[in-house]
This record gives C-alpha cells, sequence and structure tokens, in this order.
C-alpha cells in the first residue's frame, strides 16, 4: 500500500450545532453517504442530509436522514434544486454542502470566523484578485446566502457556485450585504484544484482521494464510478495524484476503466508507462 491513510487518530470532536451537513446526489448517493459519514467522524451536526431518490443500503446511512427528491439528471438540474429548493429543508444558520469527492478531513483546522461569513469554499485557480472563491463542491454557506440564492430574476441557475460567486457576486454584496470569505480564510477552509500546504478544515477534488483513501476503499470507489467519470479531466487528476503517491495498482484500475470507457489519450499512455516503471522500483514507504 502507498502511503494514503485514511486512519489517522481522531484526537477531537468538534460540535457545531449551528451547521447542517447536505449532500445532494441522485448520481451516486452510497459515495455521497459516505462522504457524509466521513465528516460525521469528527464533527457533530445539527443535522445530517441525504437528498436523493434511489434507496442506499442501511449500513452507509446511520445517523443520515434520507430525503426522498426526485431523480436529478444532469448537473444543471442539481443546481438548480440547491439554488431555488434547498433553503426550505435548512433551519440551522448554515450547511456545509459537499459533493462526493469532498468531505472533512481535519477538524482541529475548523475557525470560529468561518461562521462569520455567508460563503466560503475553497479557491478557484487563475481568478482575478478578490473573486478566487469559491469551490461549491465543499462549502460554508449561511442561511441568508441560501435564501439570498432563491432570487427568481436570476436568469441562469448552473453551476450554482459560479453564479453565486461570479455572476451575481456584486448584487448578493450590494443590495443583500452578503460577506464572502477571503483567500487567506479559504485556503485554511478547504483544499480544492491545488494540494494544501498545511491541513485544512476538508476539501473538495477527487484527486485528494489519493491521499485520503487507503487502497481498498479507492479500489471499491473506483468500481463504483461510472464511465462518464473515467472520461474526464477529474480522472485525469485523479491518475496523476495516485502516481505521486506511488500507488500504482490503483493508476492501472483507473486507467483500465478509462480505457473501457473509449478513452486512450497520450496522457493515458505515458502514465501507464510511468506506472510499470513504478511498479518495479516498489510503493512509496510513509
Amino acid at each position: 500500500m502507498g502511503a494514503a491513510t485514511t486512519h489517522r487518530p481522531v484526537t477531537i470532536r468538534l460540535p457545531l450545532q449551528q451547521v447542517t451537513l447536505v449532500a445532494v446526489e441522485t448520481q451516486l448517493p452510497v459515495l455521497a453517504a459516505e462522504a457524509l459519514l466521513r465528516s460525521m467522524a469528527q464533527v457533530d451536526f445539527a443535522r445530517v442530509l441525504l437528498f436523493t431518490h434511489e434507496w442506499v443500503p442501511p449500513r452507509v446511512i446511520r445517523g443520515l436522514e434520507v430525503v426522498d427528491i426526485p431523480p436529478l439528471p444532469t448537473p444543471s438540474d442539481r443546481s438548480y434544486f440547491v439554488l431555488r429548493q434547498l433553503p426550505a429543508h435548512i433551519r440551522t444558520s448554515h450547511a456545509l454542502l459537499v459533493q462526493w469527492d469532498g468531505f472533512v478531513t481535519h477538524a482541529e483546522a475548523w475557525g470560529p470566523e468561518f461562521l462569520t461569513f455567508d460563503y466560503v469554499g475553497a479557491p478557484w485557480p487563475g481568478q482575478p484578485e478578490g473573486r478566487e472563491v469559491g469551490s461549491g463542491g465543499f462549502s460554508l454557506r449561511s442561511r441568508h446566502l441560501l435564501v439570498a440564492g432563491q432570487n427568481p430574476r436570476w436568469p441562469e441557475w448552473h453551476p450554482e457556485d459560479e453564479v453565486l460567486c461570479h455572476a451575481q457576486r456584486d448584487s448578493l454584496e450590494r443590495e443583500r450585504g452578503v460577506r464572502f470569505a477571503p483567500v487567506d480564510i479559504a485556503q485554511r477552509f478547504a483544499a480544492g484544484a491545488q494540494m494544501a500546504r498545511t491541513p485544512s478544515f476538508g476539501f473538495h477534488g477527487a484527486h485528494h482521494l489519493a491521499r485520503e483513501l487507503d487502497e481498498a476503499t479507492l479500489q471499491r470507489w473506483l468500481g463504483l464510478l461510472p464511465d462518464a467519470f473515467f472520461l474526464g479531466a477529474d480522472a485525469r487528476r485523479l491518475a496523476r495524484a495516485l502516481l505521486l503517491n506511488r500507488r500504482p495498482a490503483l493508476v492501472r484500475q483507473l486507467l483500465a476503466r478509462r480505457k473501457a470507457a473509449g478513452e486512450v489519450d497520450t496522457e493515458s499512455r505515458l502514465l501507464g508507462t510511468a506506472t510499470s516503471i513504478m511498479g518495479l522500483l516498489g510503493p512509496r514507504t510513509a
């Protein structure tokens, strides 16, 4: 096994009774439920809600409230639900929204100042100064912001985090007094496209799973993901991260699924060659 592990000692349980933990997922509800459970391992939330239309095996829903909703077949449908329908279910001052590829990893990195903002999410790279925040895949949102996002005058609703943080940010700040976290706070809150230099409260992005999941768990997760994942950029980023963590068996599994899905590009071939060489060297030790 490589250096990655999820079995780090839990030294504290963080009480966050002001926060509802939420996942909205009708495509991969089992993985979303596991992301919720991993977040619950370190934090006591007021409520934990999984919005889905599919049955989830009981072994992964202990302590969760499963809320039945119609299928959300496209990302646009999910964005519409988050902006227009989710607020009715939130009674706490804030909600922590996660997706299947993001969860709490370091409860000790929590800062009470996070709750002084209406939106905190991992910074996006390459954005103008003051507009870097942030990714909605692991984001803390106040109920004030959630209600403001229901504005029926907004012509767009997808991607919902870009609508909030870019398209409508000026109006939210000017008309509703919404406060977006500055980039230094966002970096302490969550790692996103870039790996965090110091432990953050959580993360969003499949490439982080190379460090956060053990071998058996990640093998199982890869087996549950649809072909569409393996055809996209997230799969390439995960393969690179697995390679850096010297986990050749997982890289081979990922590339095999990528090939089966119909994608054999130059980068995949290069990753395959590097993985073969790594297999001769053996896994990296901690």
